[in-house]
Formats: structure tokens, C-alpha cells, sequence
């Protein structure tokens, strides 16, 4: 009897267990593949480089819904922009959702999202341009109402969101950018859906998610995104340049370079991470420092060396920064700290190596065959030959005497003859002999 039994519960027991397994597959064949990608913080390129990979993973992966869930004040408009691009030609169903609000930039990508949604309490619009002139105000307003054209919205409302200027009785004043609470949003049919949470968006699709998978910042997106914000950025160049200066100018090789150069690649390498920057930049900005180490050491004075070297360095800074208005001042402060800090450098090293880098290494005594210039009359009319070259200023060896002289405009080779043609002060005049090669 207690055979039978015990037989009895091990064949219901073995039936539960199939059809429990049965059950659970057919669950898990029938659910469905969500991706949530959040655009929290300041919209940048590192959240782009975010949307980028999540929709790459979410196509390969087959995915049956992509989520963007929206909190953000706003943030760079060149990378929003290339966001909703990816949005608007993605594959995929897409939803965005706003967890808080979405503000300027973060509006343009909320309303991309072929559903939008908004929890409660949330907020959209005020998609102020940054310098707010009428070109940038323009070319906003149309990817506003090009953006809520193609997903269904008002576009009035889309652009009175860009454009104070634009009047919608009894919901946009003239002088005010447009601002629309959730409530405001979906009566005015902006907004598709209010829901009290991120749960809501799936019973309103009608999405069974199976596995939500929510992207996340690598540690490299991280720290890059850290990197190229403008005033970090700002810092970092400022240290690349003077740990190169203070190389240049102390004997050997150690820390200042390795540090300069640390920062240097640690920037650049960021914004070629991001998509920013490519090797033209790093090239650029090398070729402007060599041109400068040339001025320096090969062709002494400021010329044509000098500045061209300024100028390419600064057009690499200027194209790393995501605006005209945040390129100009971010050279500006590269410049002003990198200038305070020679400064410093000058006062902290004093007469050591740094300084008598710049400084000439030898002095000029009477024991070393130098004169004084003061009353030297009677070199007038006297010939000697360059001991080194006159660019304009230099050194002529005249009756065996080192004497400190300007050619008459001409740049002279070393070991030329001369001849003293003016005597002003201080100030020795000489020419070069002509026939002499």
C-alpha cells in the first residue's frame, strides 16, 4: 500500500516539474527584450558615445523595445543633435521616457522618441540657445519642428520652445521660452503618455519585458567624459604646455616632460575616444610645438616660426572645444594660465638651470676678450669678422677684441668680414664688406 503511495506522489510530482518547465518556456519564448539607456546629467559625447553602443547591443541583440529614460538639464546641442539623428533612424521601437525634466538639448531628444512619455512631476522645453543670436536660434527652431513632425507633435509648441519670440495665445507668451508641465505636454499633444512610472511605459506598449537591460558608462566613457569637459580640459592643456616648457628649459629629461606629456595624450586621447578628435589635431598640435622648439633654439628671435607654431597650436585647442564662444575662451585661459605659470617658474627657480637656459652660459669678462661698447670711437672705419652670426645683433672679433654689434638690417653669417660704419652710444653698427663670401 505504501508502495502505491509513494508511486503516486512521484508521478505527480515528475507532472508538476514538466509542466512547470513547459510553462516557464513557453514564459520566457513569449517575453520581451528591453534596453534602457539613460540620459542623465549633462548631455555630452560621452552619452553619446552611451546611445551609440546601447543601439548597436540592442539590434544585435534583437531587442523588442528601447527605452531612453530622460532626467538632464540640457548640455551641448552638436551631440544632442546626433543623438536624436540615431534615435530618428534606428530600427528598433523606440520610446523616450522623462524621469525629470528635459531641458533644452535633453527636450530635442525627448521628442524623438516615437512615443513619449512623461512621469509625474516631469517637465519639458526651455531649449535656450547659447549664444542667443538669431542664426543659432533659427537653425534650433527647425530641428524642433523638424523633430515633432516626424514623430506627430504640435511643432508650434516646438519651437516656441527655442523662440521667445513666437506667440501662442493662452499657452506661450511673447518675451518667455515655452516650458510645459506633464499635464501641459499631453493636452497639448506633446507628450503621448503621463505615467506614474518607468513600469507604466510597458503596460501601455503592452511589453511583457522578460529582461531589461539598462546600459551603463564604461570606466573609459567615464573618465573621458570627465576629461573633456571644457574646464577640465582647460586645466590639463595648461599643464601639457607648461610641463613641456619647463623641459625644454631644465637639462635632461624627467618629470616635467613625462607629466606634460601624460596630460597632453591623456586630453587628446579622450576626444579621439569620443568621435571629437582624430589624429589630424594631435599632428597639428605637435607640428605648431616643433615649430616653436625651432624658433627657440635653431632661428633665435619671433618670427615667422614663432608664430606659425602659436597658430597651429591653437587651432588644435580651438577644434576641441564644442562651440565658437567655449573655443575662444577656452584658448584664453590656456593661455593666460600657462603664462602665469612661467611666471611662477621664473620665481620659484630663479638663477638655477631654468633660467640660465634663456640666459647666455658664459660671462662676458675682459679675461674672455670682451669690451665694453663706451667710448669706442675709434673703431669707426675698422673691419673684423662675425664670431657669430649677427641676427640682427652678434658678436665681431675686431683687432683681437670681442666686441657685441647690429649689422646695418642684414642677417650675417658667422666668420664674414665687416666693417664698423656707425658708432650711436652703446650701439655698433657694421656692415658686410662686399666681395666677401
Amino acid at each position: 500500500m505504501r508502495r502505491r503511495i509513494n508511486l503516486k506522489i512521484f508521478l505527480l510530482s515528475s507532472f508538476l516539474l514538466l509542466f512547470f518547465c513547459c510553462f516557464n518556456y513557453v514564459t520566457a519564448d513569449n517575453a520581451d527584450l528591453v534596453y534602457k539607456i539613460p540620459l542623465t546629467g549633462n548631455i555630452d559625447n560621452g552619452l553619446l558615445k552611451l546611445v551609440e553602443r546601447g543601439l548597436a547591443e540592442a539590434e544585435r541583440s534583437g531587442a523588442d523595445l528601447v527605452v531612453f529614460e530622460i532626467d538632464t538639464y540640457g548640455g551641448y546641442l552638436d551631440p544632442a543633435i546626433k543623438i536624436r539623428d540615431l534615435i530618428l533612424r534606428s530600427n528598433l521601437p523606440t520610446v523616450t521616457y522623462v524621469k525629470g525634466r528635459a531641458w533644452s538639448a535633453g527636450a530635442l531628444i525627448a521628442l524623438a522618441g516615437e512615443k513619449l512619455f512623461m512621469a509625474e512631476g516631469s517637465s519639458i522645453g526651455a531649449a535656450e540657445t547659447r549664444p542667443a543670436e538669431e542664426k543659432y536660434i533659427s537653425a534650433l527652431r527647425k530641428e524642433f519642428k523638424a523633430t515633432a513632425e516626424t514623430r506627430g507633435k504640435n511643432q508650434e509648441l516646438a519651437a516656441a520652445m527655442v523662440d521667445k519670440d513666437i506667440v501662442i495665445p493662452g499657452v506661450s507668451p511673447r518675451g518667455k521660452l515655452l516650458t510645459l508641465t506633464v499635464d501641459e505636454a499631453v493636452n497639448h499633444h506633446m507628450a503621448d503618455y503621463k505615467v506614474a512610472n518607468f513600469t507604466g511605459v510597458f503596460e501601455i506598449m503592452e511589453i511583457s519585458p522578460g529582461q531589461i537591460i539598462e546600459m551603463e558608462l564604461t570606466i573609459a566613457e567615464k573618465a573621458a567624459r570627465i576629461i573633456t569637459r571644457p574646464h577640465i580640459t582647460i586645466i590639463l592643456l595648461a599643464i601639457g604646455i607648461l610641463g613641456l616648457v619647463a623641459e625644454i628649459f631644465l637639462p635632461g629629461f624627467g618629470l616635467p616632460g613625462t607629466i606634460g606629456l601624460l596630460s597632453l595624450a591623456v586630453v587628446f586621447s579622450s576626444y579621439i575616444y569620443h568621435g571629437v578628435a582624430g589624429w589630424g589635431l594631435v599632428i597639428l598640435f605637435l607640428a605648431g610645438l616643433l615649430l616653436l622648439i625651432i624658433e627657440i633654439f635653431v632661428t633665435p628671435g619671433f618670427g615667422f616660426t614663432g608664430i606659425s607654431g602659436l597658430i597651429l597650436i591653437m587651432a588644435s585647442i580651438y577644434f576641441l572645444f564644442p562651440d565658437f564662444d567655449t573655443a575662444i575662451v577656452g584658448i584664453a585661459a590656456v593661455l593666460v594660465l600657462s603664462i602665469v605659470g612661467f611666471i611662477v617658474m621664473l620665481k620659484l627657480f630663479g638663477s638655477s638651470a631654468l633660467s640660465r637656459r634663456i640666459a647666455l652660459g658664459e660671462s662676458q669678462t675682459k679675461e674672455a676678450g670682451y669690451t665694453a661698447q663706451s667710448d669706442r670711437k675709434d673703431l669707426l672705419h675698422k673691419t673684423g669678422k662675425t664670431v657669430t652670426p649677427l641676427r640682427p645683433a652678434g658678436i665681431v672679433e675686431i683687432d683681437g677684441k670681442r666686441i657685441d654689434v647690429v649689422s646695418d638690417g642684414a642677417f650675417i653669417d658667422k666668420g664674414i668680414e665687416v666693417m664698423v660704419t656707425e658708432i650711436a652710444g652703446n650701439r655698433i653698427v657694421v656692415k658686410k664688406i662686399e666681395g666677401d663670401e
